[in-house]
């Protein structure tokens, strides 16, 4: 657990430089983060034809002001000074606070010392895997379910019928007969 710990923890010492050296610095400020437009339901309903009303979720325009993007950067601000907290008290108590002591007092694991390691490692890998893989399954479950149905539906040749799109938009449609040819039944 240890050298896992280390070695995620100090690769990008050596990881860093070579490829900075290899690939020169990049120097990205996450400006253009900012001018990335967010997109208007009210205009892809428009252009797929489809009724505003009939799409799930908030109907509200999208508009930002300075006020609602200095909120959004507190916000952020705020999450990343709590990340890097816990970071710091996480790397504190794996690296230094827990093995350090042990390692200095040269103890010798007992048999139950050692089980009791052993059980509480393995608790600690069932809540990882929680938190980062099942999770974020469960979290993600509709958007999974409805992206596998769609992927079905066009591996059968199939189109979906979505909400709202109760005929086929004027242009779209390909014509059955030919035009100016008369069948002879």
């Amino acid at each position: 657990m240890l050298a896992g710990n280390v070695a995620a923890l100090l690769s990008p010492i050596v990881f860093s430089p070579i490829l900075t050296y290899v690939f020169g610095p990049q120097n990205y400020d996450y400006e253009s983060m900012r001018a990335i437009r967010k997109v208007d339901d009210t205009d892809v309903a428009a252009a797929a034809h489809v009724d505003i009303e009939l799409i799930p979720g908030e109907i509200t325009p999208v508009t930002t002001n300075a006020a609602q993007e200095q909120e959004e950067e507190r916000k952020l601000n705020r999450a990343a000074l709590y990340s890097r907290t816990l970071t710091v008290g996480m790397v504190l108590c794996f690296l230094l606070l827990w093995p350090i002591p042990m390692y200095g007092s040269s103890y010798v694991f007992s048999k139950k010392f050692f089980t009791g390691w052993v059980v509480v490692g393995i608790i600690w890998l069932f809540c990882t895997t929680f938190g980062v893989v099942i999770f974020p399954l469960y979290e993600g479950r509709e958007s999974i379910v409805r992206t596998a149905r769609l992927m079905a539906l066009d591996a059968m040749g199939r189109k979906p019928k979505f909400e709202g799109q109760e005929h086929t938009p004027s242009g779209v449609a390909t014509p059955t007969e030919k035009v100016g040819v008369k069948s002879d039944a």
